[in-house]
């Protein structure tokens, strides 16, 4: 059975923020860990990719349930949004 309450951060970086052109999880964990990461690999990068930020819960099909918490763009300047409506929505 799974924890309900359980909650898993990744990060992925994008290149220039386009997921077609080449993508790759750079971390996976607790929510400070992987934003440390994320920071990390994206002042590695040098603008060349950006780096999204989820949650996410264990046992479940990632793609249906997701969450957008942070995004630091590539030096193209892009802003990446989640497609999922709010959570506030959702509870309604």
């Amino acid at each position: 059975m799974t924890d309900t309450n359980a909650i898993i951060h990744f990060a992925q970086a994008f290149h220039h923020g386009e997921a077609e052109q080449h993508s790759y999880v750079v971390a996976i964990g607790s929510r400070a860990i992987v934003e440390a990461l994320a920071r990390a690999e994206h002042a590695r990068l040098r603008g060349a990719y950006g780096v999204a930020i989820y949650r996410t819960s264990p046992d479940v099909a990632t793609q249906d349930h997701f969450r957008l918490v942070g995004y630091l763009s590539s030096d193209m300047g892009e802003k990446w949004t989640c497609s999922q409506p709010d959570e506030s929505q959702q509870a309604a």
